[in-house]
């Protein structure tokens, strides 16, 4: 308990120093497209490599939460895909979590994901650096978190998050067989709610190893279990830009989705704004659908693709919610009023 509040309070003071000198304009409102419909949405932001170097690339990142926390609908959570820091080094995490959580809204689950680059890639530590990665995540986000993978049920719909757990090859997604056994265990009890489930890893699910050999078991147990239910793969590590006929793909039996580096920049000295600086994605969960829409969280506005249309994707559900009919109150009986009459009903009429 001490630790972690040591942690928070020293990380808060090394990201308002740093906020300070990257100043920022306040970003405009905007909203999911329809607020009534929409059961539940969140944001997901992915290589953000906050180095204690490179201030330009923090400005970004400040940027891009503030368009994050103006969203009306308010986020049902808020994922960051791995590679949050450039090296894994302490002062990096301050500032990567101290700008997250005076930043974005208390009340709202975080869920980090690891990256190459947040266990050393392929420098250093990697065992020390996933334990900093945990403590940092359980002192900031309210977990309790020991290993790199675990999940969360936000609004009846599970979310995933994958890790890697090798020391000797940072640059796969290098699972045991112990989170095998966990995934197995997770995806069947997401099955019963038959609610879309969000899998969330730093890597392709094609760089999925067990026992440091290549595996597509991985894919294989997703594919399997979209089959019946709606599954969705996001990713990040490829720093590909965001763009509708390369992003989301379906080639392994299930949605995938490859965010960009949110803090790309251009430049011989990487402090340059570019077309693909501080892009992600809003995903808007519907009783019908999800859809997955490109955002440009460091410019205020929707990811645009050439032909002039928003970067957007449309998964209808297998498994959609009954639509919601209005209860219509019946009126008395009778719903007419009746004429009082003085007239003895077993009387005749008198023409």
């Amino acid at each position: 308990m001490l630790k972690s509040f040591a942690i928070r309070v020293s990380s808060a003071v090394v990201a308002a120093v740093m906020m300070l000198a990257a100043a920022f304009v306040p970003a405009r409102n905007y909203d999911v497209r329809d607020p009534e419909d929409c059961l539940l949405n969140f944001s997901i932001l992915s290589d953000s490599h906050i180095e204690t170097t490179n201030l330009p690339r923090y400005r970004v990142f400040v940027k891009c939460l503030q368009d994050v926390r103006k969203i009306e609908s308010g986020n049902d959570a808020v994922v960051f895909l791995g590679d949050n820091t450039m090296n894994g080094q302490v002062l990096e995490n301050m500032m990567f979590h101290g700008a997250v959580r005076m930043i974005l809204k208390k009340d709202q689950p975080i869920l980090p994901v690891v990256g190459n680059h947040d266990i050393g890639n392929d420098e250093g530590d990697p065992a020390k650096l996933r334990k900093r990665w945990c403590d940092f995540t359980n002192a900031f986000f309210g977990k309790n978190v020991t290993t790199p993978y675990y999940s969360e049920v936000i609004g009846g719909c599970t979310f995933i998050v994958l890790g890697p757990e090798s020391n000797a090859d940072t640059f796969a997604l290098s699972m045991s067989e112990a989170q095998f056994t966990w995934l197995d265990g997770v995806l069947k009890k997401a099955a019963e709610s038959k609610k879309p489930t969000f899998v969330f890893s730093h890597y392709p699910p094609d760089d999925a190893e067990l026992n440091g050999e290549p595996t597509d078991r991985l894919i294989d147990m997703m594919a399997e279990f979209n089959k019946e239910n709606d599954l969705f793969y996001f990713y990040g590590h490829t720093h590909m830009p965001l763009y509708l006929f390369w992003s989301f793909r379906d080639d392994d039996g299930f949605p995938t989705v490859n965010l960009p580096r949110l803090t790309e920049l251009g430049g011989g000295e990487d402090n340059e704004i570019i077309g693909n600086t501080g892009v992600g994605a809003v995903v808007e969960v519907y009783g019908d659908r999800v859809i997955v829409r490109g955002r440009d969280f460091y410019r205020g506005e929707w990811r645009i693709e050439s032909d002039g249309e928003v970067c957007e994707k449309r998964y209808d559900l297998k498994n959609p919610e009954p639509k919601k009919t209005q209860e219509i109150t019946p009126l008395p009986f009778p719903f007419f009023p009746v004429p009082e009459t003085t007239t003895d009903p077993a009387e005749p009429i008198k023409n």
